[in-house]
């Protein structure tokens, strides 16, 4: 049977992006998406042998129960993203409050949800969302407690995964992946970037709060970017070489893509708050 990745989609966490990469690089048909509730449902429908043939399954997805994925009849080979904690929870805040087409628009512009309330609340619609997300999505149901949940995310990302990468160092992150997957064509537009700073309107008082909140997420990254280091550190030069004539290339042909885009008519928007390339 077959041995498909399974894309594990944190929020902002640069997705979108590398999921373009990947429609780049696979056939429509090879690929199974997880992002929305028909697909959902449609997927428990799906027999073993069926998914087993897919190259990649991608998508939002919590997993309770990491043993059935890793370990399971199908073994997926599991990857996934992670991002500076809080910028991503203020990240996807803004983008989940300003963008019409997201699924809390409406309850967080009609309540009026302020950032700390997004983290601290205990509403059903925010439970969780920005409090220790990427330990939770990476830890299943077993932990009895975070410190528990933290040790069994690291267990996964570290030991159990076939890769990790790191937003703030994406195009290491893609190279990488690219010798994991054996992607052929790895040259990106960025996708549902907010133009304005991470951190406008952000108060020191709010920061901590931030921090406080998410205290398991930034121990879970900080060990994460330590571990990517060494890995990248175990390519040797040829890699880092690698890396910088890619940003070089890469830079290049996102000016032309903006080029491009002015041609056709696909603006980038200016104004703060407005999203490059929204998908």
């Amino acid at each position: 049977m077959g041995r498909p990745y399974f894309f594990l989609h944190i929020p902002k966490t640069a997705g979108t992006t590398l999921n373009n990469v990947f429609d780049k690089n696979l056939a429509s048909e090879s690929v199974l998406d997880l992002y929305t509730e028909d697909q959902h449902r449609a997927f428990g429908d799906v027999c073993y042998d069926r998914i087993a043939e897919y190259s990649l399954v991608r998508g939002h997805v919590f997993i309770s129960d990491f043993d059935q994925i890793l370990d399971g009849p199908i073994r997926f080979k599991v990857f996934t993203f992670l991002r500076d904690p809080i910028q991503r929870v203020i990240s996807e805040y803004n983008f989940l409050k300003r963008w019409p087409k997201s699924h809390l628009y409406d309850f967080l512009n009609r309540k009026n949800v302020s950032l700390l309330e997004y983290v601290t609340s205990d509403h059903g619609m925010l439970r969780r969302r920005g409090r220790n997300n990427m330990v939770n999505s990476l830890s299943g149901t077993r932990g009895a407690d975070l410190e528990e949940r933290l040790e069994l995310a690291w267990n996964h990302l570290s030991e159990r995964f076939c890769f990790f990468g790191i937003l703030e160092r994406f195009d290491e992150s893609l190279l990488m992946l690219r010798k994991e997957m054996g992607l052929d064509s790895t040259f990106y537009e960025k996708q549902n970037v907010r133009i304005a700073e991470w951190n406008v309107g952000v108060s020191r008082e709010e920061f901590d709060i931030l921090c406080e909140c998410n205290r398991y997420d930034l121990l879970l990254y900080e060990r994460a970017v330590e571990e990517f280091s060494r890995r990248v550190d175990l390519l040797g030069p040829a890699f880092l070489s690698e890396v910088q004539l890619f940003d070089k290339v890469n830079s290049r042909f996102q000016k032309l893509s903006r080029l491009v885009n002015e041609k056709v008519g696909v603006r980038e928007e200016s104004v703060a708050g407005a999203f490059v390339n929204p998908k």
